[in-house]
């Protein structure tokens, strides 16, 4: 072996081959990593290939080192060569170290980092042609040994190599926003993101689009803070305003050196752009953040600023933007990436890291934080700032939260420190959604309005109809709609939503569209600070009245459908401010409805309109489940007009009869009563005796006493009332007839079918109605005339459409079913109650009265057709949608159910359960109802026959137990006596 020369080069060999054998290892696990080989780039594949030929050149060099042919001149020529073998080595292993995935990474994982991989791909190739320029010195050296003069030559060369490797642009690194250490998920985001740009030698822009406050800056410093080891400049530009634009530009123009821009009248944007078109910028990823105004960017008269943004095959641009329409202009739709709020497991995540806790315990709250603020990062790093500074708690700051709206727009406007976003922006959110408001307003007026609008309802689901007017402005209603609308879809303020059902329906409502919740409340604080909150809420409640108006137009059905649609969005207006009508003090009426009856152009001028507020609660009445609930708000209407259109004015007598038919329904008949008894009163002083809604109400006062068996003040009432109506109208008028049906509601009560029959046919043969006709088929099946009821119920189902349109096709099919059942026909009433069933769980939904009752029916056929487990189902399920009715009717119809349960568990052989909860009802029913009520007399009589006990549970001979026909019968009809109830 020669000198120290030669034992410095064996040190350096020895090295190499470690760092060989470690990048060896890598490569493996990245192309392991990739699952095919086609996933990594051309230039690692060939490192990887080369690797072997290095390994070989290095090892004879060691081998005539150690055997003394190479001396130390010889040494010390290929000392720089092999220096730079390893530092190259080393290099290569940085590179590829950071394009190894973990262990365990997930599938999506691995490809992102695959993908990242191809980004690297030039300097690789750069390296790896070097190492191959190393391995052909070395063998060279090898096969022809060179002489003293030859090793100079070799080490000038050398030499000259090294200055050649150190030539090239150099980079830059202008990142203004620092990267986050707790940004989380985003994962197919920036996946999205890395494929986009891996486009070597081809200039590619992209642009990052979504709510302020969602994240998009963050996104993409994350992008590029895994990317920091590349060769390539990364330049970032402000872009809100053409002042920032050119100030960033300037500060990018003195760190490249850029030759003439100091200048007051140079045009610094052109200058800029033309560096990074030159070759002497390299190659460069451009970012310009927050890209928000149109006219800024591509209107001539603003400056159109978009021709400054340069195109070069050596560089890449990403575009963060609100409007979606700004990011399809300078990308095109396929480079658009939209960036969504943040899961609810993201945002607890995220929540959880900036915490510095991660307790199982407060997990729930940190879930519900998470749906509060709608997955906006910004929001929720503002309540994490807040939790923090105040060293308060998640479940404190909910608290503080959802105490009022007041309360959370407070907390929404806290400014907080956030060194991941611009320095010169706002960071509350309230504040960074305003700076879009004023935007809309001064340029896009009409969608500011229509946001305003829509601010107004609930946030999910928000009927195209209530917002079309504002929408549409005064020129191409049609066009001008769908421009507005899709400039809040831009901003991604607004989106639209599936509206599965709608069946006809779309033609009155149109489309449905989703605000998210913290948009609209920060809409309604702008408003607020503006002094219009109440011109859009005066304007909200005069297109709702109207639409109101509007959908009483339509066939049943359809009707029913778009005012259910159109609730949730009434129920709002009336518990907003500065109504809040909706809460528990009933004759609460705001001092701004006196005086304003008469302004019909309420609307033009901001003045909430007592009668259409009135007119709106009034139709919530006839849609909402709880009976309770609408009395309230009823009673509240009825204040209203009274207060602003005087006591006897047909708006408030509307009302208070609303009113009385509640107490009604509640089985408040005295009450009832009284209403009615005062109406009738009102209206005879005001309108007349004759006049027709004077007997409308004078015919719900004798239903009234009907129902408390007053039948004989109830008999002299309608005929007073029915002479008047046919002399005033005529004895073929709909109200005559109408009140002749009540008469004969009366008689039924009393027992006296045959003459209620005959007064059906009279009604029958005066005018031969659906309605006439379906009370006549009624009656025929009361007298048990099954056949004439059959065939009178199938001649109307000869026109269904008919049937549909009016409501009454299911109301057919229950009575056909009936009339088959009490003939013991159960298959036939089977068909016609799943029919019927059908029909109602479309039209009203699972759980509405009528369908709870249907499914009642239905399984007391299924009883009698002995599918006990169908028939047990059924009524679990309609003791489950009971829930939330009001309690006389919940009750009955429990007892009801319980009791029918009860006798199908006997039949499913499950004696001593079932005679448990037969027991439980029978007492429950003695108690409420009394020991001589008709009720507890049959299920005593049911309780002796089926189980043999009586109801202290004492066991009863043959002889006591009488026969009080089948139970299931009385179930028919108690269902029947609580849906006429309800109706």
């Amino acid at each position: 072996m020669s000198g120290a020369e030669a034992l410095i080069v064996l040190g350096i060999i020895a090295n190499t081959f470690g760092v060989i054998d470690f990048t060896g290892k890598i490569l493996g696990r990245i192309k392991d990593a990739g699952e095919n080989v086609h996933n990594i780039p051309k230039a690692f594949r060939d490192v990887q290939s080369n690797l072997p030929l290095l390994a070989d050149a290095l090892k004879q060099t060691q081998q005539r080192i150690e055997s003394g042919t190479l001396g130390d001149e010889a040494c010390a020529a290929l000392r720089p060569v092999l220096q730079a073998c390893h530092s190259e080595i080393s290099e290569l292993n940085g590179i590829f170290d950071k394009c190894l995935p973990k262990d365990g990474s997930s599938k999506f994982h691995r490809r992102w980092m695959a993908a990242k991989s191809l980004r690297l791909d030039k300097k690789v190739q750069e390296i790896a042609e070097l190492l191959q320029t190393r391995v052909w010195i070395l063998t060279l050296h090898h096969v022809t040994p060179p002489a003293s003069s030859a090793v100079d030559s070799v080490t000038a060369g050398m030499a000259a190599l090294q200055v050649e490797d150190a030539k090239g642009p150099k980079t830059y690194s202008m990142i203004p926003v620092q990267w986050a250490e707790d940004f989380t998920g985003r994962e197919e985001q920036l996946s999205d993101l890395s494929s986009k740009l891996n486009q070597p030698g081809q200039h590619t822009r992209v642009a990052v689009v979504g709510l302020g406050g969602v994240g998009k800056t963050r996104l993409v410093r994350q992008y590029i803070e895994a990317q920091k080891n590349a060769d390539i400049s990364v330049f970032w530009v402000h872009a809100g305003t053409a002042e920032r634009m050119k100030s960033g530009s300037r500060d990018i123009a003195n760190a490249v050196g850029i030759q003439g821009c100091d200048g007051p009248d140079v045009d610094i944007l052109r200058k800029v752009k033309e560096w990074w078109e030159s070759e002497a910028s390299g190659r460069w990823l451009l970012i310009y953040d927050n890209v928000d105004d149109i006219d800024l960017m591509y209107d001539e008269e603003h400056g159109r600023l978009a021709t400054y943004f340069p195109r070069s095959n050596r560089g890449f641009i990403v575009m963060t933007t609100r409007n979606r329409q700004i990011g399809i202009k300078f990308a095109t739709a396929k480079n658009i990436i939209p960036l969504p709020a943040l899961t609810a497991e993201e945002s607890i995540t995220l929540m959880a890291a900036r915490l510095g806790e991660d307790n199982p315990e407060r997990r729930s709250d940190l879930k519900q934080l998470a749906n509060t603020l709608g997955g906006i990062p910004l929001a929720i790093i503002q309540a994490v700032s807040f939790i923090q500074e105040n060293e308060s708690t998640p479940a404190r700051y909910l608290e503080l939260y959802e105490a009022n709206e007041s309360n959370q727009i407070k907390l929404l406007s806290q400014d907080f420190e956030d060194d991941t976003r611009d320095p010169e922006l706002k960071n509350p959110i309230a504040s960074t959604w305003i700076v879009t408001f004023e935007y809309m307003r001064a340029r896009q007026p009409l969608a500011a309005n229509t946001l305003c609008m829509m601010s107004m309802f609930d946030a999910q689901a928000i009927p195209e109809a209530l917002i079309s007017k504002t929408a549409g402005g005064d020129s191409d209603p049609s066009t001008s709609v769908e421009k507005t609308l899709g400039i809040l879809r831009a901003y991604s303020l607004i989106s639209p939503r599936d509206f599965t059902g709608a069946g006809a329906c779309i033609d009155q409502i149109g489309r449905l569209f989703d605000l998210h919740r913290l948009v609209r409340l920060v809409t309604r604080n702008w408003l607020t600070m503006r002094s219009t909150y109440n011109y859009w809420m005066a304007n909200a409640i005069d297109v709702m009245s109207i639409r109101y108006d509007e959908a009483d137009q339509l066939e049943v059905i359809a009707c029913l459908k778009v005012k259910l649609t159109y609730l949730p969005h009434a129920s709002e207006l009336m518990s907003s401010p500065p109504l809040l009508l909706k809460d528990d003090n009933e004759v609460f009426v705001p001092d701004f409805f006196h005086g304003q009856a008469l302004q019909n152009d309420h609307a033009e001028k901001g003045v909430i309109c007592p009668t259409c507020t009135g007119n709106i609660l009034g139709r919530m009445t006839d849609l909402a489940v709880s009976v309770t609930q609408n009395l309230r708000m009823v009673k509240k209407a009825a204040a209203i007009c009274t207060f602003s259109l005087g006591a006897n004015h047909a708006e408030t007598l509307a009302h208070r009869s609303g009113e009385a038919r509640l107490l009604f329904v509640l089985n408040d008949y005295i009450g009832a009563e009284a209403k009615f008894q005062r109406l009738l009163a009102g209206l005879e002083l005001t309108f007349g005796p004759r006049e027709r809604r004077t007997l409308e109400i004078g015919m719900e006062l004798a239903d009234t006493l009907r129902k408390q068996e007053r039948y004989g003040e109830a008999e002299c009432l309608l005929v007073r009332l029915q002479k008047t109506s046919c002399q005033e109208h005529g004895q073929k008028d709909p109200l005559s007839i109408e009140i002749m049906q009540a008469l004969s509601n009366n008689m039924i009560a009393q027992g006296r079918d045959e003459e209620a029959h005959e007064l059906n046919s009279e009604i029958s043969k005066l005018v031969s109605t659906m309605y006439s006709k379906i009370d006549l088929a009624e009656s025929y099946t009361r007298l048990s005339q099954y056949s004439d009821a059959e065939a009178l119920l199938l001649s109307l189902l000869e026109d269904e459409d008919a049937l549909r349109r009016e409501g009454r096709l299911d109301v057919v099919w229950r009575l056909l079913a009936d009339a088959f059942y009490k003939q013991g026909l159960f298959d036939k009433a089977e068909g016609f109650q799943r029919q019927a069933l059908t029909y109602r769980q479309q039209v009203y939904g699972e759980d509405h009265i009528y369908t709870l009752s249907t499914k009642l029916d239905l399984g007391n056929t299924l009883y009698h057709l002995g599918q006990y487990h169908e028939a047990e189902a059924l009524a679990l399920k309609v003791n489950k949608g009971l829930d939330g009715y009001p309690r006389h009717l919940r009750d009955h119809f429990a007892n009801v159910v319980a009791w029918y349960l009860a006798l199908i568990l006997l039949r499913l052989g499950k004696y001593d359960q079932s005679r448990e909860l037969a027991l439980k009802e029978i007492d429950l029913t003695r108690r409420e109802r009394g020991a001589q009520h008709e009720d507890y007399l049959i299920m005593r009589e049911e309780l002796r026959q089926h189980w043999g006990i009586n109801p202290d549970g004492t066991e009863v001979s043959e002889a006591e137990c009488t026969d009080p026909g089948d139970s299931s019968d009385q179930v028919v009809e108690d269902t029947e006596k609580c849906e006429a109830e309800e109706t």
